[in-house]
């Protein structure tokens, strides 16, 4: 009996070191891969949405460094404003980004590759609009990723990224 507690706890200390590595492991891999993501490739149902000039203006295949910057200004002014209200920004919660396009074709082809990792994908307020929702806290680096991955998934498919919103959490 008392080499099976004795085992138990070490196997529950070995289990506690192994979770503890790979959480760590975890936050350094999303930290690494905003990085990259930023080099290169809300609240009461508020949405942060980028200037459409500049938005036009990068309908190449890719963001440009303005509109990047300009997505994480938008962002941070919503997180700034759930932390000001009080929102549990810790919490995990739905998290809806809005993303238009002009033709069924890209649509399609945009909600294929988003599905494909992970992403739920509902149909937005018109034919050509999606609604792309994730659970997820809203921790700036965390949500960046995915601001990131969508707008630049948008971009590639001629879509317009809208923004995101989010409700409050308390």
């Amino acid at each position: 009996m008392k080499k099976t507690v004795t085992a138990l706890v070490v196997l529950a200390g070995i289990a506690a070191a192994v979770a503890y590595k790979l959480k760590k492991d975890e936050k350094d891999l999303l930290d690494q891969k905003l990085e990259m993501l930023s080099s290169s490739d809300p609240l009461h149902e508020e949405t942060s949405q980028p200037e459409e000039k500049e938005v036009e203006e990068t309908q190449e295949n890719e963001m440009n460094d303005e509109v990047k910057k300009q997505l994480e200004l938008q962002s941070d002014e919503v997180i700034d404003k759930l932390k000001n209200e009080d929102d549990q920004v810790d919490e995990e919660r739905p998290i809806q980004h809005f993303i238009d396009f002009k033709n069924q074709e890209d649509l399609e082809g945009f909600k294929a590759k988003v599905i494909e990792k992970g992403y739920v994908v509902t149909q937005g307020e018109n034919d050509l609009q999606l609604s792309v929702l994730h659970i997820a806290p809203i921790k700036r680096a965390e949500l960046l990723v995915n601001v990131y991955y969508l707008a630049n998934q948008a971009y590639k498919y001629h879509g317009t990224y809208q923004g995101w919103q989010s409700r409050k959490v308390l």
